[in-house]
């Protein structure tokens, strides 16, 4: 099977700064793929790169086999939403959904029907004749969405589009999102800072850090088997412990992962200071001093917390520790 996207070398640099630096990517076919990484990682210039917004400095870029590096954004196959919907506020809803089809000289009674196909896809059936400043944020990334596929692309790119929406709001949406890429079929690349987001959507990821790719894998490998201290760090705060506090705590003298939901308070074993306690609701985050590592554990909800300042215990599974090696 043809990839849907793939990256060969691809480098894009602003003067100096190297935005890109050198991405092997290969994005298959009908996936839900999530570009994950802090702000300046790369992961919206690649997105870029994917639309045609930005030309590569080095590299090629394919879209279905076909070599796109210097094809410009109208004639490739995609269509982007992004965070500020980019709705246009003096159109109805209709129009803005059917504008992509009327710039390619549609019929007008074909667009209007087509728009309308694609208002009740998105579950805004009856919204067609209201102005995007009379919706809800979460209706009006509904008709930035509907825009969107009027077109068919075979790529759909997401450039954060739930940043600018409230947590509720945003996790309705997330699997709005995922249940919609699912009936469609089509390839969804979606970018986003949110760890959560990312881990709960995609069929897999790459994790971005210095316009390289720390990590690609799906979301249970890069949650549970990090390759890199930044990748353990980032997703999901892990606690990463240096070689000589894995060998303290019964390992082998590396680098290693332990996931602060694995770790429990104990009656007895290793000890360290509670330097700040955490409520959660469904439990309680404790942080430890041992050394000069901290070491979050977690206390399931009716069980004793200790107060800040107290020595405590931990404990966890041998197996949930995951090594990375010396560096």
């Amino acid at each position: 099977m043809t990839a849907a996207v793939q990256f060969q070398s691809v480098t894009r640099h602003f003067g100096p700064i190297r935005a890109v630096d050198g991405v092997d990517l290969t994005i298959a076919e009908g996936a839900f793929f999530a570009m994950l990484g802090p702000s300046g990682s790369g992961k919206t210039t690649c997105l870029r790169l994917i639309s045609g917004f930005e030309k590569p400095t080095g590299g090629t870029i394919l879209i279905h086999g076909q070599d796109v590096s210097d094809v410009p954004p109208n004639r490739r196959n995609v269509n982007t939403v992004f965070q500020d919907y980019a709705l246009f506020p003096h159109m109805s809803v209709r129009d803005n959904v059917a504008y992509g089809l009327m710039v390619k000289g549609v019929d007008k009674r074909a667009r209007l029907d087509k728009a309308e196909e694609l208002l009740s896809l998105v579950k805004l059936p009856s919204y067609g004749d209201r102005k995007p400043g009379q919706l809800s944020g979460g209706q009006r990334q509904r008709v930035a969405l509907a825009r969107a596929l009027i077109n068919e692309p075979r790529v759909l790119l997401l450039d954060e589009p739930l940043g600018a929406l409230d947590l509720k709001l945003r996790e309705a949406m997330q699997d709005e999102l995922k249940a919609l890429q699912k009936r469609l079929g089509i390839t969804f690349v979606f970018v986003t800072h949110d760890q959560h987001e990312a881990l709960s959507m995609a069929d897999s990821l790459a994790v971005f850090n210095d316009g390289k790719i720390a990590q690609i894998g799906t979301p249970e490998d890069i949650y549970a088997r990090p390759q890199t201290r930044f990748v353990a760090d980032f997703v999901g705060s892990s606690n990463v412990l240096p070689p000589a506090l894995t060998k303290a705590l019964g390992g082998p003298a590396e680098w290693a992962s332990l996931r602060p939901e694995v770790v429990r308070l104990a009656p007895s074993g290793p000890k360290g200071t509670v330097t700040a306690v955490r409520y959660l609701g469904s439990g309680s985050r404790v942080v430890l001093r041992m050394g000069d590592t901290e070491i979050a554990a977690f206390v399931p909800a009716g069980e004793a917390v200790p107060e800040q300042g107290t020595e405590a215990a931990i404990s966890f599974a041998p197996s949930a520790l995951h090594l990375m090696g010396q560096v």
